[in-house]
């Protein structure tokens, strides 16, 4: 199918140059109703904004303290999630981190209100404990450079 420019060279080129039409400008309108684009964004809570900050934050912190422990070798130590692996690397860390990130809010955006803020709590407590566990327990510290 031809643009209507390109419709316009052809006739143009049929009719010889001195019949040619005159090219005028033209304008295209381009629209897109939003109606049914933002009927499904959900809308979420200040609440359940701040359960996905505490989570996002607390599973940078434990990916920091992870990544730490595999650039010394994991000396000592070893990974306890089963996903990742007793001593995955720091490519493997970070892939992990960003699909948990991705998931947990995904699943959290498709969650009716209630499911979703019981959903971003237990993420939330999750992700704390792990933090808390790592650094009281196991001595892993976290420092800001």
């Amino acid at each position: 199918m031809l643009s209507p420019l390109a419709t316009r060279a052809a006739a143009t080129q049929q009719l010889g140059r001195s019949q040619a039409p005159a090219l005028a400008p033209f304008a295209v309108q381009w629209s897109l109703p939003t109606s049914h684009v933002t009927r499904h964004i959900p809308s979420w809570s200040a609440t359940d904004i701040g359960l996905a900050t505490g989570f996002l934050a607390t599973l940078w912190i434990d990916a920091a303290q992870t990544r730490a422990l595999a650039r010394q070798g994991w000396t000592g130590f070893h990974e306890n999630n089963p996903i990742l692996g007793q001593t995955p690397s720091v490519a493997q860390i970070n892939r992990y981190t960003a699909a948990a990130a991705v998931a947990t809010l995904g699943i959290a955006a498709v969650l009716p209100p209630r499911a979703r803020r019981w959903w971003l709590a237990s993420a939330f407590v999750v992700e704390a404990s792990t933090v808390i566990y790592t650094t009281t327990s196991v001595g892993v510290a976290f420092t800001l450079h």
